[in-house]
């Protein structure tokens, strides 16, 4: 009789006055006891925003000199614009490459590139492709860090300033180069990082499927972004099924140009051999360091065997990052992604620049993330890290990769 009477009373009590979630779960805005917490200390932020607009001062300091803004302005957009003009009158831009257009730069995109081009420069639209492709890259190089940010870092207003700052100074100042240069590749790349959102949220690889097969039907290196489905949550029989897929697509806009066309599928690998290893534009990669390190007479190290091992490492990494955190897996999966390209250009490597950060600081103290974005960036952005990027860069990698297996953490970004 006294268990009914005070489950009745308890009943009656429940029926009067709902029980307040936060007396039973305080939450960090709420003491034990229900009396309201002070508001979060302002001087982090306040710190990780001087931290942002430093590096984000002095890179552009370091890199946007006269000297740089005159050698790198618009210097891709020149390549295609000259593709355009040159299919405008009716030669090719494969063979134009002994010409030297656009200051030694040339058209090396793969066939099916060539035959989008050519049917741009044959209709209504040509006149605004310079202009189309100006628009396309100032907006990917001001949505893609901030993109990258609230991926990895978090989605708070210092946290998204850090990030841009990392992307356009890291690097010896990769982010300025690509959006002075306006490189189609940083557009790419925003296809791919934004159908990321609706895949890591809901589930939904479809569209980054189709932004991956798109990107690596312009470059096959793309194609080391299905890491991120395949390795994480673990190799499942629908991310395979989804990454095979996409990979058959992208293979059709070589296999069926090489089959179909095999002169222009020659003349194409010509031009992308005289651009890469004839004129030495071979990127930042350890590919690309132990190329010319092997030049001087009785070096006989080999760039192939060289990017085929770091290739290794990076794998065998990102298998490990399959039982850490998934931030930081996600950021060691798209930083492995852009170091397995041998050639990494400055569009390339700074999409890296977010993920490496991401990999040491982790996404739970934004602090943190400051001082790390500091000292990286400190130590990437001098005229020294210049010299040695194809070995410093690639070490810097598997350093980050290292740490976050070391140290995984769960994300708790405030």
């Amino acid at each position: 009789m006294q268990v009914a009477a005070v489950i009745e009373a308890l009943k009656k009590r429940l029926q009067q006055k709902p029980i307040s979630c936060e007396k039973v779960l305080p939450t960090a805005a709420v003491r034990r006891g229900g009396a309201a917490l002070r508001a979060p200390w302002p001087a982090p932020a306040a710190l990780v925003w001087a931290l942002a607009i430093g590096v984000f001062v002095v890179g552009a300091g370091v890199m946007l000199t006269p000297h740089e803004r005159a050698v790198y302005w618009l210097r891709d957009l020149k390549v295609y614009s000259t593709a355009v003009s040159t299919f405008a009158a009716g030669a090719d831009p494969y063979r134009s490459a002994l010409a030297r257009h656009a200051g030694g730069l040339f058209f090396t995109g793969p066939p099916f590139v060539w035959w989008l081009y050519k049917r741009v420069a044959e209709s209504p639209l040509r006149p605004l492709v310079r202009h189309g492709l100006i628009a396309a890259g100032l907006i990917s190089s001001a949505v893609l860090p901030l993109m990258q940010s609230r991926l990895l870092l978090g989605d708070r207003p210092e946290r998204l300033a850090l990030g841009a700052a990392v992307f356009f100074a890291a690097f010896s100042g990769a982010g300025f180069i690509a959006a002075l240069a306006m490189n189609n590749g940083t557009v790419l790349y925003a296809l791919i990082v934004a159908a990321l959102f609706p895949a890591i949220a809901r589930d939904r690889w479809i569209f980054f499927h189709a932004a991956v097969a798109l990107a690596t039907a312009f470059k096959p290196f793309y194609a080391a972004f299905w890491l991120v489905p395949l390795l994480a949550d673990g190799i499942s029989a629908r991310h395979l099924a989804g990454c095979l897929a996409g990979a058959a697509a992208a293979a059709s806009a070589y296999l069926v140009p090489a089959l179909a066309a095999p002169a222009l599928f020659a003349e194409w690998l010509h031009a992308l051999y005289k651009q890469t290893l004839i004129d030495g534009l071979l990127g930042t990669n350890v590919f690309a360091a132990v190329f010319q390190w092997s030049i001087a007479p009785g070096r006989g190290l080999a760039p192939y065997e060289a990017q085929l091992a770091l290739s290794g490492v990076l794998l065998l990494a990102s298998l490990t990052l399959a039982h850490t955190d998934r931030p930081r897996r996600t950021a060691g999966l798209m930083l492995t992604a852009v170091f397995l390209n041998p050639r990494l250009m400055p569009y390339d490597i700074c999409i890296a620049a977010i993920p490496l950060l991401a990999c040491v600081a982790g996404a739970e103290s934004a602090l943190r993330q400051g001082i790390w974005a500091f000292l990286l960036v400190a130590g990437t952005i001098g005229p020294w890290a210049a010299e040695a990027a194809g070995f410093l860069f690639p070490c810097l990698a598997v350093l980050a990769l290292l740490v976050a297996i070391g140290y995984p953490r769960p994300s708790a970004a405030a």
